[in-house]
């Protein structure tokens, strides 16, 4: 689920109910989320569709990508925390910078 859209998907991915994060994913944009879910000590299970494009998932399923981002309850694996513009890959990913949604 993208940080736009409030609906809680349940979904059965790799045998196993999980949260839906995102669908529709390209491989670079389903490892940059595996990564920071995987660090932040989410299980996560991907699977990839018949056109090509990932969905990812996490077997938490009270788990909420919005609630998280926008309570900054996830870090990234340098230690920073995760702002929206972060998760949503609009700023440098590199520098990783303290942007506030508000800001932009």
């Amino acid at each position: 689920m993208a940080l736009n859209q409030g609906k809680h998907i349940i979904e059965v991915i790799d045998g196993k109910r999980c949260t839906l994060v995102e669908s529709g994913l390209t491989t670079e944009r389903m490892e940059f989320l595996k990564t920071i879910l995987e660090f932040n000590s989410y299980e996560v299970k991907e699977a990839v569709d018949e056109a090509g494009n990932w969905k990812l998932g996490v077997t938490d399923v009270v788990f909420n990508p919005i609630i998280d981002v926008y309570k900054r309850k996830l870090h990234s694996p340098n230690g920073h925390i995760i702002t929206p513009a972060y998760w949503m890959q609009t700023t440098d990913r590199q520098t990783e910078s303290e942007v506030n949604y508000w800001v932009q």
